[in-house]
């Protein structure tokens, strides 16, 4: 399935074209033209070149197609206009495409020499202090955005930015330790005065506190303990990834037996403190859900020896293996909120987890991924979209068919992604 998928993706001016609505026209200037940025590692032609940089099986055919993605790639580095925007935005989601391509192939050594010198630069310029009042918004830390997805570039970069990943570590240890004050209460410096999404600022004007993995703190926490396991640390950087978990593991919600994480919290709910009455179970996704942060405080616990942390995960896997699948709540395919990226991060989560019933449902989520296949479908798989009851052609990483296809090929070869490509997800 993975190759069928790939075959859909093999022309980028096709692939770019093929992008939009069912029954919209596609292409810039339409109501679709927001699905596909062409420098982009979610939706655009560095998101595309992943899934044959990415793939396992090494068919000579792989790396010209991944090579034409990256060459539109580059050119749109070269056209400028490109400010900084985290690792899934201009000039780094090109630098992280050639990454995996050089894992791949060994090969765009000068060109990744280039942009480590570009990110030497950002880093040194675009470094935020730690606030003394809530910051702004989540972008200055988090993965898709911020210093966290930055950092994972980096620390996989090794030598050639060593100092500039210590860097990032020492803002985020930092940000994890103390905090700041916020209507009376002591918060950590983590919370933002942005609202979760657009349109609740009304709902939400003292902002909140984000705890999932694309957008909140258990980006930071995947990347430290990430770096502590690579022999990568700064001063405080231990204590940090305790405080990381701490924050996780007093705001947890029982669940039955086990327990699960609201999405963020806000500030009735830090006012009102741990054990007040627990939010409606959300979809658990790579983004915000239980397997998200759940792989997050495994990481940590893989970081520093700690069993009471592999217990906390695994208790928050507890409440899915009691429930049917279709009750789950996952929609399409992808991999940001999807089957495909429970599939993935369920699969690292159970290579230490001893649970027959995380094998029964891994397998389950990847006959359900199967399942979402359509062969009249542009990419093979439809990206569910609010308000577009057909869905939406997608061929990106985090929501598209490029994302899927990676997920299914890990799948078929023990779990493990080719080339690191999902060091972009934070579980790796």
């Amino acid at each position: 399935m993975a190759a069928r998928v790939l075959g859909r993706l093999t022309d980028p001016e096709a692939v770019e074209a093929g992008t939009g609505y069912p029954d919209l026209p596609a292409g810039p200037g339409t109501e679709a033209d927001g699905l596909w940025v062409p420098l982009s590692l979610a939706n655009g032609f560095p998101a595309v070149s992943l899934a044959f940089s990415g793939a396992t099986e090494r068919h000579p055919s792989h790396v010209a197609h991944a090579h034409a993605h990256l060459r539109r790639s580059l050119a749109a580095v070269a056209s400028g206009d490109n400010p900084p925007g985290g690792l899934y935005a201009t000039t780094s989601a090109a630098a992280y495409a050639l990454l995996i391509a050089h894992r791949a192939t060994g090969g765009y050594r000068e060109a990744l020499a280039r942009l480590d010198a570009y990110h030497r630069d950002l880093v040194r310029e675009a470094l935020p202090p730690v606030p003394d009042e809530p910051v702004a918004d989540n972008a200055e830390f988090e993965l898709i955005r911020g210093m966290s997805g930055l950092g994972r570039h980096l620390l996989a970069r090794g030598g050639s930015a060593a100092e500039e990943t210590r860097a990032v570590l020492g803002y985020l240890t930092a940000m994890a330790l103390g905090g700041i004050t916020r209507r009376g209460h002591t918060v950590p410096h983590w919370w933002t005065r942005a609202a979760p999404r657009a349109g609740q600022e009304a709902e939400l004007p003292d902002g909140h506190l984000n705890l999932g993995l694309s957008h909140g703190v258990s980006g930071p926490l995947a990347l430290l303990s990430l770096a502590w396991r690579a022999g990568v640390t700064v001063e405080g950087q231990e204590e940090a990834v305790e405080a990381l978990v701490g924050l996780l593991e007093t705001w947890a919600v029982p669940d039955g037996e086990g327990l699960r994480w609201p999405p963020y919290l806000t500030a009735d709910d830090w006012a009102a403190g741990p054990g007040a009455p627990a939010p409606p179970r959300q979809r658990p996704s790579w983004c915000y859900g239980s397997p998200g942060i759940a792989r997050a405080v495994q990481l940590a616990a893989l970081a520093l020896g700690r069993p009471d942390w592999h217990e906390l995960a695994r208790r928050a896997l507890l409440p899915l293996l009691d429930r049917p699948l279709p009750a789950w709540g996952l929609e399409d395919a992808g991999l940001c909120h999807g089957t495909g990226g429970a599939l993935h991060v369920l699969g690292l989560l159970r290579e230490h987890i001893d649970d027959e019933r995380l094998d029964t449902v891994v397998d389950e989520l990847a006959a359900m991924t199967l399942g979402h296949f359509r062969e009249e479908n542009r990419f093979g798989f439809r990206a569910s979209v609010r308000n577009a009851p057909e869905g939406a052609d997608v061929p990106g990483f985090l929501d598209g068919a490029a994302g899927t296809a990676l997920a299914l090929d890990a799948y078929a070869n023990g779990g493990r992604a080719h080339a690191g490509w999902d060091m972009a997800l934070l579980v790796n």
